[in-house]
């Protein structure tokens, strides 16, 4: 019997040892949907499949030297995978369409640099921008590619497909119904209530779990290189990262200015100073609705801690906690804390819904804040 050994943490180790199962038994389903929050390791954890589907050894897989593994090492073999686009990398022209000499960049080039980059890291959760998708075209180039598969096993990672428009979804709905034999689909999302329902139902789900915090402090090290710096993972790192690496390494990066910023933002909501907190948003220059998502998700978790302070519980950010001295505010109570977490949460939907620009929307949320308690 063939040993399969899918490498990962210990903390996923369950969902590990169910597939295992499915591979040894030769019961491996032809869709599978891995989701959990962003940077915990599902793109990860797909390639890990994809090169134990493709591995040809017939005592270990993956063995990572025979030319199935190789195959799915390959960032250039881009049949292999769907990843968002913006619409004009999306609509470029292929490159059997462009013609010899021209330095025109094709789908494909595109496609490349994302994979590449997921290739260097698959925990990362700033690849893609907010306006990338999965557009009907890339879901058509795909199903196109499958008369050039020839007798080898042909496994596709669709990455985020949470981003699938509603043509897309459709189109990818009508593969499922009927996947071409050694055909196998891995599927991976943060979001999968955004998938449609009946695409969901043709996958077997798979939830992979958050990291432990020594596992998160680990995996960014290592993550970081030989030459990291060990104080740069902080408690406050870790406890924004909630269990995810890649969020982890975004914040050693990102996380003392959004840090910053939410307490100053809270601050200054608090005191009325909207002419200079207006002016420190405008400075910030939000363009990308992930990013200002993201200040809001630093913020939203500032306030749950000030709420743990409140009920004595341990804080997960501190440092950054440590700095807001909400003793100098004593209107704010526990309510008032939860109700500006709600807003905080508003905020965030309506910025990522584009109903008002980014700024618009946090200057609104500045008046908001504490409405009654200031």
């Amino acid at each position: 019997m063939i040993e399969y050994r899918l490498n990962g943490p210990a903390s996923q180790e369950r969902q590990r040892i169910r597939l295992m199962s499915a591979l040894r038994e030769n019961r491996f389903p032809q869709a599978i949907l891995i989701d959990g929050p962003a940077g915990i390791g599902k793109k990860a954890l797909a390639m890990e499949i994809s090169k134990a589907l493709q591995c040809e050894n017939k005592e270990m897989r993956p063995c990572g030297k025979c030319f199935g593994c190789k195959l799915a090492m390959d960032a250039g073999v881009t049949d292999g995978w769907v990843v968002p686009m913006e619409s004009k990398e999306a609509h470029a022209r292929s490159a059997a369409d462009v013609s010899a000499g021209s330095t025109a960049k094709t789908v494909q080039d595109y496609k490349l640099a994302y994979i590449s980059e997921i290739f260097k890291n698959p925990y990362r959760i700033d690849i893609f921008n907010a306006a990338a998708e999965i557009s009907v075209e890339l879901i058509r180039s795909m199903t196109g590619a499958f008369a050039l598969k020839g007798d080898r096993v042909r496994v596709i990672i669709v990455a985020e497909a949470d981003r699938m428009n509603d043509s897309a979804a459709n189109a990818f709905l009508k593969t499922l119904e009927e996947v071409p034999p050694d055909t196998y689909f891995i599927l991976t999302t943060s979001s999968r209530e955004k998938l449609l329902q009946t695409i969901r139902s043709r996958c077997l789900a798979l939830h992979l779990l958050p990291l432990s915090d020594k596992e998160v402090r680990e995996e960014t090290l290592r993550m970081l290189g030989e030459d990291a710096d060990e104080d740069s993972v902080t408690d406050d790192v870790v406890g924004l990262a909630v269990g995810s690496p890649g969020k982890a390494l975004y914040y050693v990066e990102h996380g003392a200015r959004w840090c910053a910023m939410a307490v100053d933002f809270l601050l200054m909501s608090l005191r009325g100073d909207y002419g200079d907190l207006f002016a420190a948003l405008k400075e910030a220059d939000f363009e990308d609705p992930l990013e200002a998502n993201r200040f809001l998700d630093v913020l939203g978790y500032l306030i749950s801690d000030l709420l743990r302070a409140k009920s004595g519980a341990p804080l997960r950010i501190p440092d950054t906690t440590g700095r807001v001295h909400l003793e100098n505010f004593p209107k704010v109570n526990v309510d008032a804390l939860e109700t500006a977490l709600k807003d905080v949460q508003e905020t965030m939907s309506r910025i990522a819904t584009r109903r008002s620009t980014e700024t618009m929307c946090l200057q609104a949320l500045a008046i908001k804040l504490f409405e009654g308690y200031k």
